[in-house]
C-alpha cells in the first residue's frame, strides 16, 4: 500500500510539474530539455559485486564470475528502462574453468521528475568463486581454478526515493541524458533508499546448505555537482553516505534439520561516482566510475556482512524524435 501511494503521488507531481512548465518553462540558462526526443543508450560496465563475511577468525569473498555487462537503456521524458546482458563471448567472461560460470540478469526503470526522483532495481545471479581460495588451499596459486559454488543464487531488489533541492541543477544530464546542464551547478540531495536480497546455497548434496533474507533501509544525504566545461562537455561527481538498519534471516539446513536465526543491527553505507561526458544535442557519449560500500553488524556478535561495488561504465548514445502516438499518448496521460 505506502508504494502505491507513493507512485500515485509521484504521478500527480508530474502532472503538475508539466502544467507549471507549460505555464513557466524551466531556466533556459541553466538546463536544456529535450521533451520531444528518445533516448537510446548503450553501456559497457566493468563490474563485480562481491559478498563478504568475516569474523574473528574467519573470511570470505564471494564474486559472480562476469568482468563486462552490456546495459541498454532506454529514455523518455521522466521515464527510464533498462536492462543488463552477460556476454559470455568476451575474453574476460569466459574463464570458466577456472571461476565458474555466472548466469543473471539486471532490470531497471527510474522516475525522474524535476526535483523528484526514484529509482528500483532487481538482479538475479547464480555462480560464485571465492576470491580468496588461498586462504583455504595455501598451495593455491594464479591460475589454478578457484573454489567455486555453482548453485549459489543471489537475488536483490533495491530502490531509492530522493528529492533534489536546486533546480537549476539536472541530474537526468548526468543520468538518462534526457536533458543537457548548460552551466555548473550543484545540490544537496536526500534520500531514503532500501535493498532486500536473498542470498541461496542450493548445492545438492551438501552436508549442510543456508539460505539468507536480508532487509536494509537506509536514510542518506550527499551532494552532487555538475561542472559545464563548454555547452556539451562537463564533469560530475557524488558522494552520499547514508545510516539505517537492517533485519536478517538465516535459515541453516543440516541434512533434514533446519535452524533459523534473526538477527538485526545497524548498517553504514556510502557511494560516490566520478565521471565525464560530452552531450550534444542528436548524440552523447561519456565515463563514469562509481564505487558503493555498507558494512552491517550480525547481531550482538563480532562478525560483519560487507559488500562492495565498483564498476567502470562507457556509454554512448543518440536522441531522435518521438514517433507521434508516443507524444500524443503521453499528453493524454499527463496534461
Amino acid at each position: 500500500m505506502p508504494a502505491l501511494l507513493f507512485c500515485a503521488f509521484m504521478f500527480t507531481s508530474a502532472k503538475a510539474q508539466d502544467s507549471t512548465a507549460a505555464a513557466s518553462p524551466p531556466d533556459s540558462a541553466w538546463i536544456e530539455r529535450f521533451d520531444d526526443q528518445i533516448v537510446i543508450k548503450l553501456a559497457a560496465l566493468n563490474t563485480a559485486e562481491a559478498l563478504v563475511a568475516e569474523g574473528d577468525n574467519f573470511k570470505n569473498v564471494l564474486e559472480p564470475n562476469p568482468n563486462e555487462l552490456f546495459r541498454a537503456y532506454f529514455n523518455y521524458r521522466f521515464i527510464s528502462f533498462y536492462v543488463n546482458y552477460i556476454p559470455h563471448f568476451l575474453p574476460g567472461n569466459n574463464d570458466d574453468e577456472e571461476k565458474g560460470r555466472t548466469k543473471g540478469i539486471g532490470l531497471g526503470t527510474a522516475l525522474n521528475f524535476r526535483q523528484w526522483f526514484a529509482d528500483i532495481y532487481y538482479n538475479y545471479n547464480k555462480g560464485y568463486y571465492l576470491q580468496n581460495t588461498k586462504d583455504y588451499r595455501p598451495n593455491w596459486q594464479p591460475g589454478d581454478p578457484y573454489l567455486q559454488i555453482p548453485d549459489m543464487v543471489v537475488k536483490s531488489l533495491e530502490g531509492s526515493i530522493g528529492y533534489n533541492t536546486n533546480p537549476h541543477l539536472s541530474l537526468q544530464a548526468a543520468t538518462t541524458q534526457t536533458e543537457r546542464q548548460l552551466k555548473s551547478a550543484g545540490s544537496f540531495i536526500p534520500r531514503i533508499s532500501y535493498r532486500y536480497m536473498i542470498i541461496d546455497n542450493r548445492t545438492p548434496m551438501a552436508a549442510s546448505s543456508q539460505k539468507s533474507n536480508h532487509f536494509h533501509a537506509l536514510l542518506g544525504a550527499g551532494y552532487q555537482h555538475t561542472f559545464v566545461v563548454k555547452k556539451a562537455l562537463y564533469f560530475n561527481g557524488s558522494f552520499t553516505p547514508s545510516f539505517g538498519y537492517t533485519f536478517t534471516k538465516l535459515r541453516t539446513r543440516i541434512e533434514s534439520e533446519q535452524q533459523t536465526d534473526h538477527m538485526q543491527g545497524p548498517i553504514y553505507q556510502w557511494d560516490g561516482r566520478i565521471g565525464m561526458g560530452y552531450n550534444h544535442h542528436r548524440y552523447f557519449l561519456g565515463a563514469y566510475i562509481t564505487a558503493t560500500s555498507s558494512t552491517a553488524a550480525q547481531g550482538l556478535s563480532s562478525a560483519l556482512i560487507a559488500d562492495g561495488h565498483v564498476f567502470f561504465q562507457l556509454f554512448a548514445g543518440i536522441r531522435f524524435t518521438a514517433p507521434k502516438f508516443l507524444r500524443k499518448n503521453y499528453d493524454k496521460i499527463f496534461h
